[in-house]
């Protein structure tokens, strides 16, 4: 019985090291789940900034309030996208923005701008960059502190 045993512990140990390893485990990897747990640097904000200016003020406000279009920070903004990853506004982004040149921006680029709208709707900061992949921010969460 305690071979039996063993055997049954050390499957169960390995199932659940191999479930952490396909999952990602924040902890293992350092990257937040959600944005509210720090997604992107200060570094990244000024760089969003910059960026922000030059592509997308003309049309969503200086404060990211909207003007032409859509505001990009406030509870309008919040109850549109509180449902959906940091990849799904990447991806409308990069898809849609700016809207006379949608693809224009490098994925980075793209990212640091997201950066300056967490920032913009109050999402701390944290010790790591925003990834410029998809895939990766498809895992973060575009969900407000509780």
């Amino acid at each position: 019985m305690n071979a039996i045993h063993t055997r049954t512990a050390l499957g169960a140990a390995l199932m659940v090291n191999l479930v952490i390893a396909l999952n990602g485990s924040s902890a293992q990897s350092g990257e937040p789940r959600s944005a509210s747990e720090g997604a992107y640097t200060t570094a990244q904000i000024k760089r969003g900034a910059a960026l922000y200016a030059q592509k997308c003020e003309t049309c969503h406000g200086q404060k990211l309030i909207g003007g032409e279009a859509p505001p990009l920070a406030g509870a309008d903004f919040m109850a549109n996208w509180t449902a959906y990853s940091v990849g799904d506004l990447f991806e409308k982004l990069r898809n849609t923005m700016p809207a006379n040149d949608p693809r224009s921006l490098n994925n980075q680029e793209y990212a640091d701008i997201i950066a300056l709208i967490l920032s913009a709707n109050q999402f701390p900061s944290g010790s790591s960059e925003l990834p410029g992949t998809p895939e990766r921010l498809k895992q973060i969460r575009f969900e407000s502190t509780k």
